[in-house]
């Protein structure tokens, strides 16, 4: 007897053709074998495709890294802040970003920089991604914007045939101070700003405070004053002819980009 399907010729009282079933059961095993080579061959794609990602997403921009790297001075530097806040915000630019803030403070103080061109690097190296990079951008950028609201001032009171207005370190600690009290609790810094005054300077008399809050900048900061804040208050807080003195700090807030500026002026 024959098996239908091969011919070849079965046992004796066989029921199935053991030929056909060994080449099933091989056909089967092929089968399997290819199944495991494909499910293999998945899991290494996937995992290939895992580490591909993970790769593109925390590996640093090479790009970035060379144009931080051949940056040429300061300002390219916080040019690059404002372009790439995010990877200018990495760890390993941190030391070279504060000391092209202090090269920037430096040139502005020797006057080798202006005003704008020292604000606008400021607040471009101020975008990085970089809680203590930020800090200290925004603590220059406070002394710069104090600065020029007191130049500003001591010019326009020279223009109005005012006395002349001397800058006071003890002063402009106190209005230091009194800024951050309105740092931290708003404009409830009012309830103490009296005692303040009274412990910080025991030796000056007839101090005032002038409060200019949420201006664009020293200039914007003066305006408003001269505009507003004068004639409503009825008395001259900053172009009395009697003030000798003067103390300047800005606040900077980082939701609106705007400054409130803490003038603090006395005889001395």
């Amino acid at each position: 007897m024959r098996c239908i399907n091969c011919g070849r010729e079965l046992p004796p009282d066989t029921a199935e053709c053991p030929f056909c079933l060994e080449k099933e059961f091989r056909k089967n095993d092929n089968k399997k074998e290819r199944r495991k080579i494909y499910v293999t061959l998945s899991i290494c794609c996937l995992v290939l495709a895992i580490i591909v990602a993970v790769v593109l997403i925390f590996m640093p921009d090479t790009s970035f890294q060379r144009s931080m790297e051949n940056a040429d001075g300061s300002y390219a530097l916080a040019s690059l802040c404002e372009e790439s806040p995010v990877e200018a915000g990495d760890s390993r630019y941190q030391l070279r970003l504060l000391d092209a803030i202090d090269d920037i403070e430096n040139r502005y103080n020797e006057q080798t920089c202006g005003y704008n061109q020292t604000v606008t690097a400021l607040r471009q190296i101020h975008s990085a991604d970089n809680p203590v990079v930020r800090d200290r951008a925004e603590e220059v950028w406070s002394n710069v914007e104090s600065m020029r609201f007191y130049q500003l001032l001591k010019s326009k009171r020279t223009d109005n045939g005012k006395a002349e207005l001397i800058w006071n370190a003890d002063v402009a600690a106190a209005a230091e101070s009194i800024a951050d009290e309105y740092d931290a609790v708003g404009l409830d810094y009012q309830q103490n700003a009296e005692k303040l005054i009274k412990n910080l300077l025991p030796d000056i008399d007839s101090v005032t405070v002038a409060t200019l809050i949420n201006t664009v900048n020293a200039q914007d900061a003066l305006v408003k004053y001269e505009e507003d804040s004068a004639p409503s208050k009825g008395t001259d807080l900053l172009f009395g002819e009697d003030i000798t003195v003067a103390g300047v700090d800005a606040v900077y807030n980082d939701k609106s980009g705007l400054w409130s500026f803490f003038i603090l002026t006395a005889v001395k």
